[in-house]
């Protein structure tokens, strides 16, 4: 009798098996490619978002070289917010199925209406991936430490507001402001053009992060390496040691091990990725550009490899 019931339940995971399989092959025969859905987010009242077409092709250009490298479809769609309505605002996320949203950098989500703010937590707590670059990484993050000295005046001149609107507050760290004490010497005078002369050396710089081993293994196949990317924001550092009793874990996925200009050397050995948890869903904030690190393919695959964990279709082996 016992010999007769394991038959029967060995007959029935088999079939499960094959039916499982059969579920995901199409009518051409083929195993059919998971579509991936993802939006760009860019607001209209950030002033560096002019660049979003440019940036756009180089996007769509990587995820597209990568779409045979892991099995998968990217649908990219590029969202856009003003103040009161928008892609966002108007509940897009939901009504397209998006699975990543990435926040690809700027400053709009340091001044940013509640209603958009809201959109995106909710988002992601019911089981979506954010995925923050650069300014984006701080938007995701509890908010700004160590800020520099009467930093409110250049940030009014900035970002048109004395002080920050609320982060997601998606995982327990912060963004370390110490790095821009040497930038901004002088707060009564730093202006737009100042910012923006800080921001024009991004692009060419250059330095060294160090992909770290964690449980998740999101970058295994560059864990222990030194890959040289793009720079972007200042880095992150950890948040409070009592929100550790309530907000998920947060794991670094790289850290800086080099410094480039428009940064000192206070950056190495702080966070440049890190990754958690929010509700249902992901985060990932990367203080640095991988995916517009030119002519790197590894820093590229980094790009898309958490791209692929924040929508829970990253190969596991």
């Amino acid at each position: 009798m016992l010999t007769t019931r394991r038959y029967l339940l060995s007959i029935v995971f088999i079939l499960l098996l094959i039916s499982s399989i059969f579920s995901q092959i199409g009518s051409s025969g083929f195993i059919e490619r998971r579509t991936i859905k993802i939006a760009f987010i860019w607001q209209k009242w950030d002033t560096l978002d002019f660049i979003a077409p440019i940036n756009m092709k180089i996007y769509k250009h990587i995820l597209k070289e990568a779409e045979k490298r892991y099995h998968v479809k990217f649908k990219i769609y590029e969202f856009w917010d003003n103040w009161r309505s928008g892609d966002i605002q108007n509940g897009k996320l939901r009504k397209l199925g998006i699975d990543v949203v990435v926040g690809p950098g700027g400053i709009g989500g340091w001044n940013s209406p509640r209603e958009y703010r809201l959109e995106i937590k909710k988002f992601v707590r019911e089981g979506g991936g954010f995925y923050g670059i650069c300014g984006d990484s701080t938007f995701g993050s509890l908010g700004v430490i160590h800020l520099p000295l009467g930093y409110k005046i250049p940030l009014k001149r900035i970002i048109g507001s004395w002080s920050f609107t609320p982060m997601l507050g998606l995982a327990n760290v912060y963004t370390d402001a110490s790095v821009f004490r040497h930038l901004v010497k002088h707060p009564l005078f730093f202006g737009k053009l100042d910012f923006l002369r800080i921001v024009k050396k991004l692009p060419l710089s250059r330095a060294a992060i160090r992909i770290k081993r964690s449980l998740l293994r999101i970058q295994e196949p560059y864990e222990g390496d030194r890959v040289r990317v793009m720079l972007g924001n200042a880095p992150l550092v950890d948040g409070p040691w009592l929100f550790r009793l309530f907000m998920p874990r947060v794991f670094d996925v790289a850290v800086f091990v080099g410094s480039d200009k428009p940064y000192d050397k206070s950056i190495r050995g702080k966070k440049a990725i890190v990754a958690s948890t929010y509700g249902f869903g992901r985060v990932v904030l990367s203080v640095v550009h991988p995916e517009l690190t030119i002519g790197n393919k590894k820093a590229h695959d980094i790009f898309v490899r958490n791209i692929l964990w924040l929508a829970k279709a990253l190969p596991t082996v």
